[in-house]
């Protein structure tokens, strides 16, 4: 398994629209992509940070999703407005525990 880290800067005060736009807009389009595992958004609002995590059942389709591909493109500007400057990696998933 694959996963990808989306870190970027919170806009201040954005941190509730920043989840219900993931919960209702993005959660909805990423399960459409084959190879989808699992994905959340995580905040620090004291430092205004915001970091997604996706995780994929191959690198293929992890890459499929990645940087400049159209679906990225989509998903990430869904998020316009509400986080800045972001930072993408990809990560070999070493061990997942599921409950």
């Amino acid at each position: 398994m694959y996963a990808r880290t989306i870190t970027a800067f919170l806009v201040p005060g954005k941190g509730d629209e920043a989840i219900r736009i993931f919960h209702d807009k993005i959660i909805p389009e990423i399960r459409k992509q084959p190879g989808y595992v699992s994905a959340a958004i995580y905040l620090d609002r004291a430092h205004n940070l915001a970091q997604t995590v996706s995780i994929w059942e191959s690198e293929q389709a992890e890459a499929a999703t990645s940087q400049e591909t159209a679906y990225l493109k989509k998903v990430v500007g869904m998020l316009r407005g509400c986080l800045a400057n972001r930072e993408t990696q990809q990560w070999e998933v070493g061990y997942l525990d599921t409950a």
